[in-house]
């Protein structure tokens, strides 16, 4: 055995040391490391450290409890020194007496605050098990040890920018967190998963680091794709912080206030893949389009409903979560607690034909949510049954209501390639796949002849948009791909194998059909699922009967299923908005670049802050939408707001300049106007 224990910050703690401490505190091993890294090998200061912490449990829940390996919740954070995640002491719980409390302070690469998370040997995680709040199962139900764990401050632990013995030769949780926090960059922690044996990664993936699921380092680098990546390999997305069993989905909103940043990708992410709403306190994000009015947390005439799973929310912690919830995540929270989950079977199923994106897509879309209920039950029952022809779908509404993007959505969540084709610029069968021999460049085919040639036999998009300008010529070469999946390579004469393709027709000719029905039956917006259900397929059924006189009646026999889009809701129209003003904040907060050509960047530096959300979004959509262009009508607001900041900018007496710092910048509403003021 060493006679010394190196830590990754530089220091050597001696096992004789280590050994003392284990006596006189009566901890483990690990214990001991941490409590003489903590105070530099001062065994007095570790032994008085240790004193304070266990007398501080002891007032806190009526029984002392003694940190050791065998019980992760029990043990002391390693973030007691660390910066305050915000400078309101409302929102920052605790005295600087309690060991939970963090102190206002940086940490630095030498501070001895920095643990090594190192053992003798190679890295050790934790054993202990990712909770699952579903049910209530394992959240922890006795009042006075929550009181005891309501400290924790949202901000991980600091882990040292080093590389660790062996990291390069097996999986270690804690190289994957080291690289997550430091570099946040999706291809940097691609590398480093697949160098390694899946079965290796995927038994560790749900171990901590410094007490927290490694998970939540993913979500902290605020990347959808580090997230999705992580969650692909198995990681549980009802983890709970065990010492302060605040869960993955609150941690993924206050970080995103912490760090200034929009976190509404990792929240949705979370959601889609099965992340338990109710785990937020309904009053925080109910209803979704309304302002928070009081700085309890509280909306008007609200009260507070503790249960199991929100026994982790502290008073300040739901202010923090009111504060921090913005108006798309509110929507989101709010859908999630009202869609059904998913079935075993259905479960079963998109995992056997690698679908299960497929059951998220109602979490991360805004409104149509006939439309996507119809989508996941007819691709799904497509998978589970085959089907003599290929799937070929009809998107049918108004412009402007989602139907590109939810062919989009549905790309990204199957990890499926898209082709989209405009169909207002092909009338003849050349134009859309190519010409064929001997005319001039049938040896450079089409977009779309090149797409199907390249994905041949394999699962893909090929969306059709406004399908009703293509020409009976058009439909007659699409039969033959649409019947049995067949199609010809104009290049080379090739068979190419279409049977897995999912066709979407897009289409705007039925509009008067879809607007028409809707304000002859209201119940399809607010009716009572079967109700809503009823009235769907009834559109659905119209849909195909008067399709006949836009496509040819071979064209519209071989169409699988009309997939209705319906005006937007009042308050969907105002989550829209946020959801462009988001994209808007996010413009705004690219670096200032001066200089001619494509990166010139005179206004950058910005960060947007939306107060008021609720009220800002509601009022610009009243303004501005029109169910006959649905979110296109919307942008006319954002440039609206966008046109106030513009304006307030330049009335700034400095010059601009690069590197000059953030200018705050503030939307609000004053009576029934938007106004700005910078922050």
């Amino acid at each position: 055995m060493p006679a010394e224990q190196a830590s990754s910050d530089g220091t050597s703690v001696s096992l004789h040391l280590v050994s003392l401490v284990m006596r006189e505190c009566a901890c483990s091993k690990e214990r001991a490391l941490e409590l003489l890294m903590l105070n530099k090998n001062d065994v007095a200061k570790a032994k008085r450290h240790h004193e304070i912490y266990v007398k501080h449990m002891k007032s806190s829940s009526g029984q002392p409890q003694v940190p050791n390996s065998a019980s992760p919740s029990t043990l002391a954070p390693k973030t007691d020194h660390h910066r305050a995640a915000t400078s309101d002491p409302s929102e920052s719980p605790g005295s600087s007496a309690s060991f939970f409390s963090m102190p206002t302070h940086t940490p630095r690469s030498d501070d001895a605050s920095i643990h090594s998370f190192q053992n003798d040997g190679p890295y050790q995680p934790s054993t202990t098990s990712a909770q699952q709040p579903e049910g209530g199962k394992n959240v922890q139900e006795k009042p006075e040890v929550l009181e005891s764990r309501k400290y924790w401050d949202f901000i991980l632990p600091h882990i040292p920018n080093t590389t660790s013995f062996g990291e390069d030769e097996e999986f270690t949780p804690f190289a994957l967190a080291r690289i997550m926090q430091h570099e946040k960059a999706l291809e940097a922690v691609r590398n480093y998963l697949e160098a390694f044996e899946r079965t290796s990664v995927e038994s560790h993936i749900n171990d901590e680091v410094g007490r927290f699921p490694l998970i939540f380092y993913g979500a902290a680098t605020n990347n959808e794709g580090i997230l999705q990546l992580l969650i692909n390999f198995g990681a549980n997305v009802s983890a709970v912080h065990d010492v302060s069993q605040t869960p993955l989905l609150a941690f993924a909103i206050i970080n995103g206030a912490i760090e200034q940043i929009d976190s509404t990708a990792i929240v949705s992410t979370l959601l889609s893949h099965g992340a338990s709403p109710d785990v937020i306190p309904a009053e925080v994000f109910t209803p979704f389009d309304q302002d928070p009015l009081t700085d309890s947390g509280f909306k008007k005439g609200q009260k507070s409903d503790v249960n199991k799973l929100t026994a982790w929310c502290t008073d300040a912690s739901r202010v923090r979560l009111a504060k921090a919830t913005n108006l798309t995540q509110r929507y989101y929270l709010e859908q999630a607690t009202k869609l059904k989950k998913p079935s075993a079977r259905k479960r079963q199923v998109a995992q056997l034909k690698k679908a299960e994106g497929l059951l998220g897509v109602q979490y991360v879309f805004v409104g149509q949510s006939i439309a996507t209920e119809v989508l996941t039950k007819t691709l799904l029952t497509h998978l589970l049954m085959g089907s003599e022809r290929p799937l070929v779908l009809c998107f049918a509404g108004p412009s402007g209501h989602g139907k590109t993007e939810l062919a989009r959505q549905l790309g990204h969540l199957l990890s499926l390639d898209l082709e989209v084709v405009d169909c207002t610029t092909v009338s003849r069968e050349m134009e859309l796949f190519g010409p064929r021999e001997p005319y001039v460049g049938s040896e450079k085919g089409s977009p779309l002849n090149n797409f199907l040639t390249e994905h041949s036999g394999q699962r893909c998009i090929v969306f059709l948009d406004e399908f009703e300008k293509t020409t009976r010529e058009i439909h007659q070469a699409l039969l033959l791909p649409f019947e049995n999946g067949e199609y010809e390579d104009r290049r080379d004469h090739g068979k190419v194998n279409c049977w897995n393709t999912i066709w979407i027709l897009a289409t705007n000719a039925l509009d008067s059909t879809v607007l028409d029905f809707c304000e002859e039956n209201s119940k399809i917006f607010d009716g009572d699922k079967d109700e809503k259900s009823k009235l769907s397929k009834k559109l659905s059924k119209q849909l195909r009967q008067i399709s006949s006189n836009w496509f040819t009646p071979a064209v519209t026999g071989r169409i699988s299923h009309f997939v209705p889009f319906l005006p937007f809701s009042p308050g969907e129209q105002a989550v829209i908005t946020h959801k462009m003003l988001l994209q808007l904040a996010e413009e705004f907060r690219r670096p200032i670049v001066i200089s001619e050509g494509s990166d010139e960047q005179l206004i950058g530096d910005v960060r947007l802050r939306i107060r008021r959300d609720a009220t800002v979004c509601r009022l610009l959509a009243e303004d501005h939408y029109h169910k006959s262009l649905g979110a296109r009508s919307l942008k006319a607001g954002v440039r609206q707001v966008k046109g106030i900041v513009a304006e307030a900018y330049l009335e700034e007496d400095d010059e601009i300049q690069e590197n000059g710092g953030l200018w705050d910048f503030i939307i609000d509403v004053q009576g029934d106007e938007i106004v700005g003021r910078a922050g």
